[in-house]
This record gives structure tokens, C-alpha cells and sequence, in this order.
């Protein structure tokens, strides 16, 4: 008889860790997934942090100056625009949940992939925008400024000088990143005020 009790008691116990281990392990691997998210956002955070304070820097002194930033990227980095010939436009952004508005300045966004699919996941969680002092080609009412205005005014940064994506590891490694931007002036190009980028990864 006691042995019988002994038995069904644990055969009730182990059902019963069965049911908790159901109900706890989803919402404990939810609860990992976003701390490690809201870790990787931080990071990013810094980083566009840096490079914003890098380019308002150069902009304040002026053509022939450099400067050197270091910073590290999470995991799951995808691209970063800095208002570089590509994206004259980096002024806000649409994504399918909320709306970073325009606002005259250049941003430093970072986009970033969190499912693993290779893909921006379009929310606003997985953009980090930091606004420089860098003017955009949008006027604060979304119009925009006109080419001639652009030319005149705009520091167009060559982005496509930072090691970022697949092809550097950036999706599914940390990097550690050392950046050199210079600021240079040739007023015989399209746009006579450009940042170059140099970048390392250690």
C-alpha cells in the first residue's frame, strides 16, 4: 500500500513539473529574448551616439579636419546610414508601427535584425535613430530643400566606407569598430562638402 501511494505521488509530482515546465519555459525564454534585445539596443544606441558626436564635431571645424571614433556593434547590425550620397534623404523614417518624423537634421539610423532572417524587421524597435547637427534635404514640414540648397549646404558622408552586414559579420557577430572620418572640400564635385569614411574592425 505505501509503495502504491509513493508511486502515484510521483507520477502526480511529475505531471504536475510537467504542466509548470510548460507554462514557465515560454515566458522564461521570452523574458532572455528581450533582455538580450534591450542589451543590443543600448549598444547600438552608444555607437550611433558616437559617430553622431564624430560628425557634429567635424562640422563645427570645418574642412581638413578629422577625427577618430571607436565603438562596438551588437550582434544583428544590418546597416548603418549617415546621410551618405545614397541616402541624401536620411530625415526620419516610416516603419509599419510608428513613424520617426522629419525634423531638418540628418540622422544616424541604424537598422537592425532581431528574427535572424537577413532582413530590417520594420518596427520601430529595430531602428535606432540619433539626430545630428548635420541639415537634412527635407525641410522641418517634409518639403524638400531643392538640389541647389543641398549642394550648398548639405556634408554628405560616405557611408559606404563603414564595415557593416553580412559580408563583415555584423548579423551574427559582435564587432569592435574604429572609424576615421575626414572632412574634405572640392568644389568641382556634385557635392562639394563630403565626410569620408574609413573604417576598421578589430
Amino acid at each position: 500500500m505505501r509503495g502504491q501511494l509513493s508511486i502515484e505521488f510521483l507520477a502526480v509530482m511529475a505531471g504536475f513539473l510537467i504542466m509548470v515546465a510548460t507554462v514557465t519555459l515560454p515566458t522564461y525564454l521570452q523574458a532572455n529574448f528581450d533582455a538580450e534585445k534591450l542589451s543590443k539596443i543600448s549598444e547600438a544606441k552608444v555607437a550611433a551616439n558616437e559617430l553622431a558626436a564624430g560628425l557634429n564635431h567635424l562640422y563645427a571645424v570645418g574642412p581638413g579636419s578629422r577625427l577618430t571614433v571607436e565603438y562596438s556593434l551588437p550582434a544583428g547590425i544590418l546597416t548603418i546610414y549617415l546621410g551618405g550620397y545614397d541616402n541624401l534623404d536620411v530625415d526620419g523614417r516610416l516603419t509599419a508601427d510608428e513613424t520617426v518624423p522629419i525634423n531638418g537634421r540628418a540622422d544616424i539610423q541604424i537598422l537592425m535584425d532581431f528574427n535572424g532572417d537577413g532582413l530590417w524587421d520594420n518596427m520601430r524597435d529595430s531602428i535606432i535613430t540619433v539626430d545630428t547637427v548635420l541639415p537634412s534635404r527635407w525641410n522641418e514640414d517634409g518639403t524638400d530643400r531643392g538640389e541647389d540648397w543641398v549642394k550648398e549646404n548639405c556634408l554628405h558622408v560616405e557611408e559606404n566606407g563603414l564595415k557593416v552586414g553580412p559580408e563583415y559579420g555584423t548579423l551574427s557577430n559582435r564587432t569592435f569598430h574604429r572609424t576615421t572620418l575626414i572632412y574634405c572640400y572640392d568644389p568641382s564635385s556634385r557635392y562639394p562638402r563630403r565626410i569620408v569614411v574609413l573604417d576598421e574592425i578589430r
